[in-house]
Parts: C-alpha cells; sequence; structure tokens
C-alpha cells in the first residue's frame, strides 16, 4: 500500500515479499536488531507490520522495484521527536535521488501525522561527505559531531547529528 508518492520514488507499506530482500541488508528492518533471518523478520512482520506509534519501516520503490527502506523510531527517552534512517540496498542505486526523495517524503509524512512532533534527527558518519550532502539537500541542518555514536565496521565512529524541526507560533 503506496503512503507517499514522490516524482521519482513511491514509499510504502512494508509487504512480506520485501521481507527477503530487505533481511539481507543488516539493519535496513529495525535500529536494534539487525534482522538478518528472514524467519525472524517474518516474525516481526507478523506481530506488528513493521509499523507502530513509535516506530515504522517503510519500502523505498522505483517503478515497483524495492530499492530501501526507510524508518523512523524513538531516538531516546530525553529527545523530544524521532530519528530516520535509510538504507538503499544496491549501490547501483546510488546517485539517482532516491534516498533525498525518500527522506523528504518520510519527513512531511511523520510531520503531517503527527501535529505534535517537533523534530526529526538523524546520524551520518564523519567520513560519509556524499551522505552528508544528501540528508543537506533534504532540507536537514547540521548540528554537531556525536563521538563514537554510530556503528562502524571497526567499533563505534563519530557521527554528524543532523535536524529538521517544526517550529510553531
Amino acid at each position: 500500500m503506496s503512503v507517499a508518492q514522490g516524482s521519482i520514488v513511491t514509499l510504502s507499506r512494508l509487504t512480506a515479499r520485501d521481507l527477503k530482500a530487505a533481511s539481507k541488508v543488516p539493519f535496513a528492518l529495525s535500529a536494534v536488531e539487525p534482522l538478518s533471518n528472514p524467519v525472524r523478520a517474518r516474525e516481526v512482520y507478523d506481530e506488528t507490520g513493521f509499523w507502530t506509534d513509535d516506530a515504522g519501516v517503510l519500502a523505498i520503490e522505483v517503478d515497483d522495484r524495492l530499492v530501501g527502506t526507510i524508518q523512523f523510531y524513538r531516538s531516546g527517552p530525553g529527545i523530544q521527536g524521532f530519528e530516520i534512517s535509510l538504507v538503499l540496498h544496491d549501490r547501483d542505486d546510488y546517485g539517482k535521488g532516491y534516498g533525498v526523495e525518500a527522506l523528504k517524503l518520510m519527513s512531511d509524512l511523520l510531520f503531517n501525522a503527527k501535529p505534535n512532533l517537533r523534530r526529526l534527527q538523524l546520524l551520518v558518519p564523519t567520513w560519509d561527505d556524499r551522505a552528508a550532502r544528501r540528508v543537506e539537500d533534504a532540507g536537514y541542518a547540521s548540528e554537531g559531531i556525536l563521538r563514537k555514536a554510530g556503528f562502524g565496521a571497526d567499533g563505534p565512529e563519530d557521527c554528524i547529528l543532523y535536524s529538521m524541526v517544526r517550529d510553531r507560533g
């Protein structure tokens, strides 16, 4: 079921058929559990459909092809907002605008669906200049460095914290 349509990507609720491909990419379905086992991914899908009030995952599709996933979840108990993460599953899909448009669509979707939501944030590793530019293209502003806050192949890595806020007068 499509929930947001852009000029090049569609955000849709995950279906059972998406699970096999998405579970091949670590953390594409959950920020707290890799869900790389398709059986475990199906259990979670059957329990929640990967959508609750505090967390959700949407498929990023181009011409009915799953190209990635985008998710939101609570940042932490003291943060008044959600964190967003996204992953494109195939490097061949990088540089085509899919991630930027998906991030814009998800941000709009969350702000429209949750009137009291004031803040969205995401982390980008300090070494990933390309991702940082794409996040800024989507309207997010850099707030600073969070030391040892991200998951890296060699252990925790420094990340840039980006946010988008909604001000109400």
